[in-house]
Parts: structure tokens; sequence; C-alpha cells
């Protein structure tokens, strides 16, 4: 089995976790960094952190103009004791001001000088904000929080891979991180997407590295993504077309079942998310999916009410469980979800019209 770093060491690395977790929100916060799946990460940790009883945390996406952010910094909330805001990706952390119609690193600093008490705020860059950027030198004058995380290379990525194994209690047979490092690169968000699949498919039992190749082969979904695109198409009858012709292949149905599990899980949190913002704006960040993953998602979310999608989904849990427990065939009970799940969504576009 995949041999995982030391008990001593993962238990010092959750008691940090929760150390971080139990103390203040620092008013100002700067997260930064070359790898974008762990600024990412870090942001959605803020933002569970900082978002208010009952507003949600204001964003700001890379403004060349400042005013707007200004208000909103100096501005005292009204129906919150509390305000959030997230300014992401400004050019003045990165350089980028220089060019015409932008304003100025400068001008950031004076307005984190404006910061209401009743206000907190993140600052972030999906790259390394330069040691002489002025903005840099404000929040460290300020004793604000500042997370940078580095490109991870090498046996870092190595020792990234194993920790995140080990947090979701994954048992891999030997050469899994290998063929995971191999397939994915560098993409720390596709490996953890990996994971996540390797997580529903091992259902709690260890997985051998012929299966961690079976299931992250690096097109191993296509099939799959062409069922969840035939059932929310215009004919929804062709999804079941499509799991048919899988199973027929000899797929495994748990498997199967776990993937497309898997991808409408995806599509609740994209409707959650859109609903929440107002549109996709952010998602890919949001899930750890790459942008044209999100792009799909985004337009497979119109394609279904959240309340269908989201029976779907508890119907493939129940398929699970009777599967497990024998009640019904490895094949029959997936072939039935799909068919149902077909028919639900012509009856429901049918009330539409």
């Amino acid at each position: 089995m995949v041999r995982l770093a030391s008990r001593r060491a993962h238990e010092l690395a959750c008691d940090t976790a929760c150390m971080a977790a139990a103390a203040p929100l620092n008013q100002l916060t700067l997260i930064h960094g070359e790898e974008r799946f762990l600024v990412d990460r870090s942001v959605s940790a803020w933002r569970d952190r900082a978002r208010p009883p009952q507003l949600d945390v204001e964003v700001f996406d890379g403004p060349a103009r400042l005013n707007e952010f200004r208000h909103a910094v100096a501005e005292m909330p009204l129906f919150d004791p509390e305000r959030a805001l997230l300014l992401r990706d400004p050019p003045q952390l990165t350089g980028s001001a220089k060019r015409g119609g932008i304003d100025p690193p400068d001008r950031l600093v004076a307005i984190l000088g404006e910061l209401a008490p009743t206000t907190v705020l993140c600052l972030v860059a999906h790259a390394k904000v330069p040691d002489r950027n002025p903005v840099l030198a404000a929040v460290k004058e300020r004793r604000g929080s500042i997370v940078f995380h580095a490109a991870v290379k090498g046996r870092d990525l190595r020792t990234w891979v194993e920790r995140e194994i080990g947090e979701r209690g994954l048992r891999l047979g030997a050469g899994s991180v290998d063929h995971l490092i191999r397939v994915a690169g560098p993409d720390l968000g596709s490996i953890a997407s990996d994971l996540d699949k390797l997580l529903a498919f091992a259902a709690g039992r260890p997985l051998s590295i012929a299966e961690v190749r079976i299931a992250v082969a690096g097109d191993e979904t296509a099939g799959l993504y062409d069922t969840l695109g035939d059932l929310l198409g215009p004919t929804p009858a062709k999804g079941a077309e499509s799991i048919d012709r899988l199973l027929s292949d000899g797929r495994a149905g748990q498997y199967l079942l776990a993937i497309l599990a898997g991808q409408i899980r995806d599509l609740v949190l994209t409707q959650a998310y859109v609903q929440r913002h107002g549109s996709g704006a952010g998602l890919a960040a949001a899930l750890g999916k790459p942008d044209w993953q999100a792009d799909r998602l985004s337009r497979q979310a119109r394609s279904v009410s959240p309340a269908l999608a989201a029976g779907w989904l508890a119907a493939l849990h129940d398929v699970d469980r009777k599967l497990k427990s024998g009640e019904i065939a490895e094949t029959d009970g997936l072939r039935l979800a799909v068919l149902r799940a077909a028919a639900e969504l012509t009856a429901e576009r049918g009330q539409r019209r």
C-alpha cells in the first residue's frame, strides 16, 4: 500500500489546521502564489470563515479603477454587524497597473487605510506578488495575514499527493501515486478530482494499482460524460441508451455508478453556486475544476431543475446501498436509475410547455 506520512506529522498538520480555524479572523488577508488550486482552496476556506450571518461575501474581480471598491471598503454595513470583501486579481498586485487607465498600487494602499473596523478584506492574486510591491508592504505594516502558495513540484508534489490520499482515508496499491502524477501532471486540481473519484469508487475498500489505473486513465470518463450529456440533451432517453452501451462493453456497474454520482453531485453544486452568485463566474475555482469543465457544468445546470438533480443523486446513493446489500443486481440498478431519470426529466420539460 502507499506509504503515508508519519502519524505524528499528520497529527501536527491537523493540530495546525485546527488552530488556524480557531484563531480569530484577521481583518486584512493577502493570499497569493503560483499554485492556482491551493490559492483557490485558501480563498474558499477564508470565505467560509468570513461570510457574514445574513449577507454573502462581496467580490470585486480585477478592477482597473478602484472607486467602487473604495466605497465598499469605507462604508459601514447597514444590515449586518460585519461585512466581508474579496478583491480578486487586482492589477495593482502584479505590476500590470503600469498600463494606462489603471489605478496605481499606491491607490490601493491608500484604500487599505480606510478599511472600516467592521469590515474584513481578502486580497487575492493568482501569481506571486513581487517583494517590492507597496501593497504587500502595506499588508505587512498593518499586521495582516499573508498566505503564499509556491508551485508544487518534484518531491513536494509526491508529498502533497500522499497527504491528500491520507486525508481522504484512501488505501491505494503501490505505484498509485506515480500513476496519478503521470496522468494528471502537476495540476493539483486534476489530482484532487481524481482522488475524489477514487474515494467514490473505493466505497471504503482498498484499491489495487490495477483498479486505480482503470479509474484514472485520462479518458475513462468520456463515455460517462456522454451519458450525462445525452440525459440532459433534447432526448433524455438517449442517456439510458448510453449507459446500456457502457455496460454492454463490460464496464463494472459499481464503477459507472460511482462516476455518474460524482458528476451529478458536481451538477448539484453548480446549481447551488449559480443560485447564490447569480452567474457561473468563479465556478471553476470554487469547484476546483478546469475552466472547460466548469463551463460545461454551467450549461448543463440550466437543463434540469435543482430539485430533480438532487433527487437523482439521492436515487443513485440508494442504488449503491441496495447493490452492497445484494437487493438488486449490479447492472439492473444503474439501468433503472438512468431510465427513471430520463422519464422524470421528460415529464418535467412537458410541464414547462
